[in-house]
Parts: C-alpha cells; structure tokens; sequence
C-alpha cells in the first residue's frame, strides 16, 4: 500500500466537547439564583401586600361615603331632622317605634330590635341594597347567614360601620338611651336633631369601622351598629385605662373598651363625617371629642351638668 494513502480503516478517538453550551449548574450558581430570587420576593411581596391595604382601606372609605350620604338623604326627605341610631319604645315619643314601618328581607314588615336599629331604616335611601352595609370581612360573615331566621336581626346588629347616634339623632330606646333620659329629666336636648344644629358637618362624627361581640358568645364580629364616645357626661374616660388611669390604645381591646371601633385598617378606622368626606383615623385621633360633637371645645370635653 502506498504510504501516501490514508488509512481509513484505523481507529481515531474522538476529542472531549468543549463548546460553549454545557448541561446542569454548579453548586455555586443555583445559590447565587435562590439568593437573587429571595431578594425579589423580599422587595414584591411587601409592595403586593401594600397594594392589598390600599384596595380594602378604598372599599371601606367608599362604603362610608356611601353610608353618609345615605343618612344626609333621609335628614333631607325630612326637612333636614336627623335619623335616630335607635326608636323609642315609649309612645309618648317622638320617634316612638310604632310611628314607623320598616321593611326587611323580601318585603316583610319587621319588629322589635331589628325594626329599631338604624340599618334596616337608611336601605331606602341605599336603593335598599342589604350589601352596602357590609364590606371585605363583615361581607363574608352576613353571606354566610343570609335566608336563615336571624338574617334581618343579624343585619341590624353588625353592619361594618357604628353609628355615632348618642351624639347625631340620638339612641332613644332600650340600654342605649341615657343622653335621651338624661334629657327627659332637664328638659334639654343633648344630641344633635336636626342638620341645621351642626355647624361643623366637616368635623362632626358621623360613621366609623366597627366591631361587636359575636352572639351566643362568639368571637367579635367586625361590625357593630354603633360607636361610643370615649368621654360621655360627668363620667370622663369610658375607653380602656391601665392601672394608673392612663388611655390604652393598643390592639385589640374589649370592643366595649374601645367604643366598639375597629382599628383593622393597618391600625385605623375609616370614618365619614357628616358632610361626606372620609379619611383613615387612629385611635388616638378618634379619642378627641371634638370629632364626635359639635358642643365640644376641648379634646377631654365631658357633659358637664353643672357648667353646660
């Protein structure tokens, strides 16, 4: 054979791979990408979360407004008298519950407490629309009660926002009525009636987030059909104190010994005041009298018999 011919016959081992695509990571590199990724997640789920209070802080402000302007439509079908947070149970009264009919579920006439209650009242002036009174947590707790016996007096008592009636229209029955006692007694009226009594609407408490104790002993429930003050009359402080007197504000609290304010908005409430604007309040804010009645001139004003 001639030495210049190739020998196609032999064997020639082929040369180890190394182009510029390889398969798997090393060690190193998968710790640097679980590391960037923990990174990204650290900056979004803050923001995500962030985004999330903001879109429910919005629908409770907005159902707020609502609400408001519900209560400043009826004062005007009213020749601008004021919704009672509560009826009368005395004839002699004016708003006597027995001067009113009130239609609950599918029409039918109520009775009693739920009849009594502002929330089933103010439904016309809502387009009678039963989901207006409730949002985001309050919403999933009626929805699981609704076609049931106690829907309409459940309703009536935990609708996500109180009332500010002892100051604004007045609680005129039941436990709930010692500033319209009181005023059975003097002769004078310690309540605002009427719209034209309210010279600051902007400053003036009309609906907060709110919270109650559950029935039959239940956990509370976020929502409560009205608010306390947390000065009253000649009583002072009402709210919760430490040993030595002092306010407590921090969460949670008995809702008794917060005015049955919720603070589940990142520690603040939605309020609407009676002129239709709202804002996000803390407890702190929400603890000046001033807000809840125009007769109030200092933040620690009580009801003072002696020096109206």
């Amino acid at each position: 054979m001639d030495s210049s011919t190739p020998n196609t016959g032999s064997w020639i081992p082929k040369k180890p791979f190394h182009g510029p695509f390889r398969l798997g990571f090393t060690l190193t590199e998968v710790l640097t990408v679980i590391a960037v990724v923990g990174v990204l997640l650290a900056v979004i789920i803050p923001s995500l979360r962030s985004l999330s209070d903001q879109a429910v802080g919005a629908t409770e402000l907005a159902a707020a407004r609502q609400l408001s302007q519900g209560y400043v439509g009826y004062a005007t079908d009213t020749n601008g008298e004021l919704m009672p947070g509560y009826l009368s149970q005395s004839p002699g009264d004016q708003h006597y519950e027995g001067n009113y009919e009130v239609q609950g579920p599918d029409g039918n006439l109520l009775g009693g407490p739920a009849k009594r209650r502002w929330t089933w009242r103010i439904l016309p002036y809502l387009d009678d629309a039963v989901d207006s009174l409730f949002v985001n947590e309050a919403r999933q707790y009626i929805d699981q009660r609704r076609g049931t016996d106690g829907f309409a007096y459940l309703t009536s008592v935990f609708p996500s926002f109180g009332l500010n009636g002892e100051w604004i229209g007045g609680m005129q029955g039941s436990i709930y009525s010692d500033l319209h006692t009181l005023g059975r007694f003097t002769g004078e009226c310690y309540y605002a009636q009427r719209l034209a009594e309210v010279q600051r609407p902007a400053d003036q408490l009309l609906f907060g987030s709110s919270r109650g104790g559950g029935p039959q002993g239940d956990s509370d429930v976020e929502g409560f059909f009205f608010i306390q003050s947390p000065y009253y009359f000649t009583t002072g402080w009402r709210w919760a104190e430490d040993e030595s007197g002092a306010p407590v504000y921090e969460q949670p609290l008995a809702p008794s010994k917060s005015g049955y304010l919720s603070m589940r908005l990142r520690d603040k409430s939605a309020t609407a005041m009676l002129d239709g604007s709202t804002s996000l309040r803390s407890m702190q804010e929400l603890a000046d009298m001033r807000l809840w009645t125009n007769r109030a001139w200092k933040p620690d004003w009580v009801l003072d018999l002696q020096n109206p």
